[in-house]
């Protein structure tokens, strides 16, 4: 199936990555754009650093096509207000390549492209992720995943703190599977301690440890909850939140 092939079949195929924090611009900033006569915005940025890394590329014209391109770009921006106040500072919404062999929706690159953008133009102090995810578009990760618990395993010790994560999805979702599926995909290293649920939405929002906060620990917490809703037969698209939580 190809990006324009599920748009067809009905599915909505948007991958949707959010950086939620506090970002303190640098002061040169303003100064530097004159100087080089710049005029970027996040949507500009972002296109730049994912062709850089080689997951897009806006070129046109046949024969120019990226191969292996992760997504074609929709749209992008955020709120830099300078206030010192935690805010949506960036999101990015992307038509994920659906054709690639093996290849799984791409949460990480998505938000290594939101959260260096970020860090280009200031110092980023991060809250949270969400990640608007299509469901059907999800692949088994369940050995990518062990690959990844062994990055983190790398983590200090007193890097380990608390995070929440909220799942938006319909009714009838099995608790108990989805706990039961991140324990194994974690790999001890996201440690589940407390579910809450309640009876006027469906979401579920979990408490709990990851072994570091970083927007690649936010995206991995993510990637094992898509991982756990897809192997519980969940096909229709959810959003999950993973949240900081200051000690």
């Amino acid at each position: 199936m190809t990006m324009d092939d599920s748009a067809r079949e009905g599915e909505d195929p948007l991958v949707r990555v959010e950086v939620y924090g506090v970002l303190k611009q640098d002061a040169w900033i303003g100064q530097v754009s004159v100087d080089h006569d710049l005029d970027e915005d996040l949507f500009s940025l972002a296109v730049k650093r994912a062709e850089a890394y080689g997951w897009s590329s806006t070129v046109l014209g046949a024969g120019n096509e990226l191969g292996g391109r992760r997504w074609v770009h929709a749209d992008a921006g955020g709120d830099w207000s300078q206030d010192g106040q935690a805010r949506q500072l960036a999101w990015l919404t992307v038509y994920p390549a659906s054709d690639l062999q093996a290849q799984h929706l791409p949460v990480l690159p998505m938000a290594r492209v939101l959260t260096d953008v970020l860090q280009r133009v200031g110092e980023l102090r991060l809250t949270g992720l969400r990640v608007r995810v299509p469901m059907r578009l999800a692949r088994d990760a369940g050995f990518r995943l062990r690959a990844a618990a062994d990055w983190f395993s790398l983590a200090s010790p007193d890097a380990r703190t608390d995070v929440t994560v909220t799942i938006s999805t319909g009714p009838g979702v099995c608790v108990a599977e989805v706990l039961d599926v991140a324990a194994r995909c974690g790999h001890g290293h996201l440690r589940i301690h407390e579910t809450k649920t309640d009876s006027s939405t469906p979401d579920i929002v979990l408490a709990g440890t990851s072994p570091e906060w970083t927007s690649d620990a936010g995206a991995w917490i993510t990637e094992v909850i898509i991982e756990s809703l897809r192997v519980s037969g969940v096909r229709a698209p959810v959003e999950i939140a993973v949240f900081h939580v200051p000690c």
